[in-house]
């Protein structure tokens, strides 16, 4: 059974410039014409200047455009007249066509992200069958509840890769505690004892952290609380998920790769 992760402190990340694109464009598509001609992506940009260059592309079904805005998925009519916000679902197949777009974003973001900023605990047997990136607030109660986890995961064959993520945003308690944890000597034993509560002491000398970068990518993946799960091919698997049931999921999204 699933059960959600801590979604308090929600962070609206770029809802109001996906706001403000879509109120604009909606206000011009009256103005189209019935008969205006099959617009080619360029033109669709130039003519609705709200839409940033390289974000149209071709949609999974003819005669309309996929626009991405913010990490936003919407459609557009190939006319430029009707702007369509929703999700496309094969009905032959039962997929979710508009969450497998977003998951390969998501996926190609994660994987951007610097390998030697994170915080990795590994099967100690070697052996890996499953890799998920969590984003993760130290003070999160479901977080902290994960990382009991975090040992049978790695029993399970699952490596977790921590990604910073205080909710409460930059100039934060939760937030110097993370930065505090990057600093550690030992990263991974400053990771498991913040979650335990205890204090991490700065470490002089330590300035630069990746916390900042963490946390815009989170908001730029649409994170909204945490933990946030998700898997090597972007699939979001909730917040917090016992172990057993995790693994459960992993393998039937492997299976369907």
């Amino acid at each position: 059974m699933l059960r959600g992760g801590d979604t308090r402190h929600r962070k609206p990340g770029c809802t109001g410039r996906i706001g403000t694109f879509l109120a604009a464009f909606a206000a011009v598509l009256p103005a189209m014409a019935d008969d205006a001609p099959v617009l080619t992506k360029e033109q669709l940009v130039a003519r609705y200047p709200e839409i940033p260059s390289g974000k149209v592309s071709d949609s999974p079904i003819g005669a309309m455009y996929e626009v991405n805005v913010g990490g936003a998925i919407s459609y557009v009519t190939t006319d430029g007249r009707y702007l369509i916000r929703g999700e496309i679902i094969d009905l032959a197949s039962r997929e979710n066509l508009t969450e497998q777009r977003r998951a390969t974003q998501r996926a190609e973001l994660i994987r951007s992200i610097d390998p030697r900023s994170l915080i990795v605990f590994k099967p100690s047997n070697g052996t890996v069958r499953h890799r998920i990136t969590v984003f993760t607030d130290v003070d999160c109660g479901y977080c902290r509840q994960l990382h009991r986890d975090i040992a049978l995961m790695n029993a399970l064959g699952i490596e977790v890769h921590y990604v910073s993520y205080p909710r409460t945003g930059p100039n934060t308690e939760s937030w110097t505690k993370a930065e505090h944890v990057w600093c550690a000597a030992d990263r991974n034993a400053a990771l498991t004892n913040a979650k335990l509560g205890a204090e991490i002491p700065a470490t002089a000398g330590c300035t630069t952290t990746p916390v900042a970068e963490h946390y815009e990518l989170g908001r730029r993946i649409g994170v909204t609380g945490t933990p946030g799960v998700y898997a090597e091919d972007g699939t979001e698997l909730g917040g917090y998920v016992p172990p057993v049931a995790l693994v459960e999921l992993l393998e039937k999204r492997a299976a369907a790769r």
